[in-house]
C-alpha cells in the first residue's frame, strides 16, 4: 500500500468513527497540525455530510439482527481471489455497502423522509447550513457543517418571504438537526432563509439586530 493509499484509508476511518480512542484521540492533534491529512478528513467528511443531515436515529427491531444472522448462515459470502484483498478495496465496498444501507433504511424505516430544501452560505467557502423539510410535519430540520457555535451569541433563523419583513423562526442550538416549525404559508422558490448572529436568547427586535452571516433562497419544491 502507497503512503498515500494509507493516508486516505486513515481519513476515512476517521471520519467514520472506525478506530479507538486513543488513536482518535492522536488523529485530533493531527487535524490541527496537519493541513494535508484535514484537506484528506475534509474530503471524507463532504462525502458523507448529505447523509449525515438527510437522516434520522431509528431503533430497530429486537427481531432484525437474528433475521440479518438467519440470512448470513443461509448465503455464506463466496470466496475472494487474493488479489482483491487489499485494505482500500474492502473500504470502497463498506462505504458502498453503508451508503446502500443508509438510503434502504432512510425510505423503509425513516418516521418521515426529509427532503433537503436548501443551503446557507456565508463568507467562509466550507461554512454551511443545510436546510431539510418534513413535509407530513410542516416542520423544517437545520444542521451546520464545518461552523463552530459562538460561545457568548446566538445564532437565530430566519423566514423571508418576498418583500415581507423577516420572521424568526428559532434559535439554533446545535450542530445538528434543530427542529422549527413552519408558519402557515407554504414554502416557494421566492422564500429566503437567513441566519443572524445575535445576543444569548435572541434578538430582542421584530428583526435581526445583529448581521446577518448566513443567507440561502428555497429551492422549488
Amino acid at each position: 500500500m502507497s503512503v498515500q493509499d494509507k493516508e486516505t484509508l486513515i481519513a476515512a476511518e476517521y471520519v467514520l468513527g472506525l478506530i479507538d480512542n486513543q488513536t482518535r484521540q492522536q488523529l485530533d492533534k493531527r487535524l490541527n497540525e496537519d493541513k494535508q491529512f484535514a484537506a484528506e478528513v475534509l474530503h471524507w467528511q463532504k462525502a458523507f455530510s448529505g447523509i449525515d443531515v438527510t437522516t434520522h436515529d431509528v431503533t430497530p427491531s429486537p427481531a432484525l439482527w437474528p433475521q440479518i444472522e438467519d440470512k448470513l448462515v443461509q448465503r455464506p459470502l463466496p470466496a475472494v481471489s487474493s488479489h482483491r484483498q487489499r485494505p482500500l478495496f474492502w473500504l470502497g465496498w463498506a462505504l458502498a455497502a453503508a451508503m446502500a444501507g443508509v438510503v434502504i433504511f432512510t425510505h423503509v424505516f425513516a418516521p418521515h423522509e426529509m427532503q433537503p430544501i436548501a443551503v446557507l452560505s456565508g463568507t467562509q467557502p466550507n461554512a454551511q447550513f443545510v436546510v431539510s423539510l418534513d413535509k407530513t410535519a410542516s416542520v423544517i430540520q437545520v444542521s451546520a457543517l464545518n461552523v463552530a457555535l459562538p460561545q457568548d451569541k446566538n445564532l437565530q433563523l430566519w423566514l423571508i418571504k418576498g418583500g415581507a419583513a423577516p420572521r424568526s423562526l428559532g434559535l439554533i442550538l446545535h450542530h445538528d438537526r434543530n427542529s422549527f416549525r413552519l408558519p402557515g404559508e407554504t414554502l416557494d422558490n421566492q422564500t429566503v432563509l437567513a441566519i443572524s448572529l445575535e445576543p444569548v436568547g435572541g434578538s430582542k427586535l421584530a428583526g435581526p439586530s445583529g448581521p446577518v452571516i448566513f443567507q440561502g433562497k428555497v429551492s422549488p419544491l
